[in-house]
């Protein structure tokens, strides 16, 4: 039995695409002569087809600068206290030697870090005119945001360097108080130089033994009216701090 025969191989897009090239090669010679006969119009495409030589590798290296963002503005540091709790009353007695005071700080810094102090006393005016009766010189605390969450840290507090003050400037010679300062910057008054950025924490603290009948339980707070009081964020003392 005899196989039908195939049907013709269809070429129909080759010849579609001759009539276009031979057009087109046909146009050549007339766009030369036109050239040539407008040379006015020859220079003006000559520079065009150079415009577009040169923007094409351009665009091929094109670097976009990234964004300038502003940095965000720095705010006042917020203490929270960890450990010691500083509703409850802190007895010592001749046998401690050291303690340690924990807290964490909240502030957008900017990059600067976080100082923190810790003052004897803060608020009783001392002999010498300060705002505190003693002190220990403030630490630096690493740089955070606000958006990186609170930053923890401990101070110890060394007795037997920095003791308490017992020369009875206040009716009860055993009550004291512990002050944790927070500020970006110090003056030479070793207060905040700011009075806008400063944060503070204070713990109660009552020289004595526990045991003891005649040791209190308590303290009352600080009554200016019968102890001469002062602050770093009085305004006559913090002008008088300022460096020269």
């Amino acid at each position: 039995m005899t196989a039908p025969p195939s049907p013709p191989l269809v070429r129909a897009a080759a010849p579609a695409a001759r009539p276009r090239l031979a057009a087109t090669s046909a146009a050549r010679p007339r766009l030369a002569a036109a050239l040539a006969a407008r040379p006015r119009l020859a220079a003006v495409l000559a520079r065009w087809l150079a415009a577009v030589a040169l923007a094409a590798p351009a665009a091929g290296c094109l670097v976009i600068e990234p964004p300038e963002y502003d940095h965000p503005a720095q705010t006042a540091p917020v203490l929270t206290a960890i450990f010691p709790p500083p509703h409850i009353p802190i007895h010592i007695d001749d046998q401690d030697v050291s303690k340690d005071f924990s807290a964490s700080v909240l502030s957008e810094d900017n990059g600067d870090p976080v100082l923190v102090a810790l003052y004897i006393d803060y608020g009783r005016r001392s002999r010498g005119g300060s705002p505190f009766r003693r002190l220990l010189s403030p630490i630096p605390v690493g740089a955070g945001t606000i958006a990186g969450g609170q930053r923890s840290f401990t101070i110890p507090w060394d007795l037997e360097t920095v003791n308490l003050p017992t020369d009875g400037v206040t009716p009860e010679r055993e009550c004291h108080t512990v002050t944790l300062m927070a500020s970006h910057a110090f003056n030479r008054c070793y207060c905040p130089a700011d009075p806008e950025d400063m944060s503070s924490l204070t713990w109660q603290i009552i020289n004595c033994d526990r045991d003891d009948p005649g040791c209190p339980e308590s303290c009352p707070p600080l009554d200016c009216n019968t102890t001469p009081c002062l602050f770093c964020d009085d305004p006559e003392f913090h002008e008088g701090c300022k460096d020269p």
